[in-house]
């Protein structure tokens, strides 16, 4: 736990922090036992499953590229080495024409990107467990202010501030809806001219043309 939190800090947070920080722990603990390097005997079983499908590089020596596979791949686990094998084999490498063994390089860098995924998130929960006193501290400001604002003294004195600073200031005034009574708008109404209803069916081309 120490190495994502210190013990000092740990203490301090509160429990839903310290219950984040244990799972990150745990996590963490899991992909570390993933990236755990691989023995010589697995290099040796991908290399000869890759043989026995794929031709030799031209002028290859076989002692020279087992030696090389071997330590292209000494640091890698073995669970990469072989989803890399079998990605070779299954045809999954886009570069990769299918007819030659990979090198000891294309060969590492494919475990590699395999191993991507697992290793960016273990860096995500390292990030997020050096920011968990912050983010508890930033929690405490916010449950504070949000405290203060409840406070009825506190809001009388922000109500005499708001009323202080405008003072003085023009009131917005609102012009009241003046309606109209029943009297004018009969007047109104009676001023208006029904216009006659005339069909537009005599102009078209379907009527012209009947008549």
């Amino acid at each position: 736990m120490h190495d994502l939190v210190a013990k000092n800090d740990f203490d301090r947070l509160p429990e839903k922090y310290r219950d984040r920080a244990r799972a990150i722990k745990a996590r963490v603990a899991e992909i570390d036992g993933l990236m755990l390097p691989c023995q010589p005997q697995d290099v040796r079983a991908a290399v000869v499953r890759m043989a026995g499908q794929f031709r030799d590089q031209p002028d290859i020596d076989h002692a020279d590229m087992a030696g090389e596979f071997l330590a292209a791949c000494r640091d890698l686990p073995p669970w990469a080495v072989s989803e890399a094998a079998s990605d070779f084999l299954a045809g999954r490498v886009d570069n990769h024409t299918g007819q030659f063994m990979p090198t000891c390089a294309e060969f590492a860098k494919r475990a590699r990107a395999i191993m991507m995924p697992f290793l960016s998130e273990r860096a995500a929960l390292r990030t997020e467990a050096s920011k968990l006193i912050e983010r508890a501290a930033d929690d405490h400001k916010r449950h504070l202010i949000e405290m203060e604002r409840q406070d009825p003294a506190v809001r009388k004195r922000v109500a005499s501030l708001a009323e202080a600073v405008t003072a003085g200031a023009p009131k917005g005034q609102v012009l009241p809806h003046l309606g109209l009574n029943e009297v004018e708008q009969r007047r109104l109404d009676a001023l208006k001219r029904p216009r006659p209803e005339i069909s537009k069916l005599e102009q078209t081309k379907i009527v012209k043309g009947r008549s």
